[in-house]
């Protein structure tokens, strides 16, 4: 009696043409969202990936969830870039210079990307609360960091901060999202701290 076939279960990854599909609406997601804003529609996007609803639909149950994908692609760049400021940051005489430069800089690192966060938070609420929990997980570390050495006024909370760097981030300009840092951090410092150089 011959030995029955292997029932071994192998564990495949997607199909590189399925692969293919979601990168090609995840870009066209983000051109689509940048050209047009939050109302960027399903049938465009999939039009501009070279793809049918249905493929789109495979992939993305909602608008939702493809917003979802894009916050989570921008979060993990914004993650990196957060972990070097704070890095670099570290060896500092206190914590505010590491609070400020994440303040500043940490949450999106590229200007276009900026726009793009900002962009798909304001397409419902689900995105806006993905969008604030993100930067509260980003910036965290360093609040407490500074709040620990009384640089940093003890009744904002990280969620306060995080709106307020998304209230600066959404700024039309680079020139006045640097006046909203500067306007903004003067009233987080703690009156008990030195200056800012």
């Amino acid at each position: 009696m011959a030995d029955a076939p292997s029932q071994a279960t192998t564990v495949r990854g997607p199909r590189k043409d399925q692969a293919r599909n979601r990168r090609r609406l995840l870009d066209a997601a983000r051109e689509a969202f940048k050209d047009l804003g939050p109302d960027a529609g399903i049938d465009g996007i999939a039009r501009r990936a070279g793809v049918g609803a249905t493929t789109f639909y495979r992939h993305f149950p909602t608008k939702e969830d493809l917003v979802d994908a894009l916050l989570d692609e921008l979060s993990e760049a914004a993650r990196e870039a957060a972990r070097e400021a704070a890095g670099r940051a570290a060896g500092s005489t206190d914590g505010w210079t590491a609070f400020r430069t994440v303040f500043t800089r940490g949450c999106v690192p590229h200007e276009e990307d900026l726009a793009l966060f900002d962009t798909l938070c304001r397409t419902g609420p689900r995105a806006a609360e993905r969008g604030l929990r993100a930067t509260v997980e980003l910036i965290g570390p360093v609040v407490e960091r500074a709040r620990r050495e009384g640089l940093l006024r003890a009744d904002a909370t990280v969620e306060d901060i995080a709106a307020f760097m998304r209230m600066a981030d959404s700024a039309a300009s680079a020139g006045q999202r640097r006046r909203a840092h500067d306007v903004l951090l003067a009233g987080l410092r703690s009156r008990g701290g030195a200056d800012d150089a």
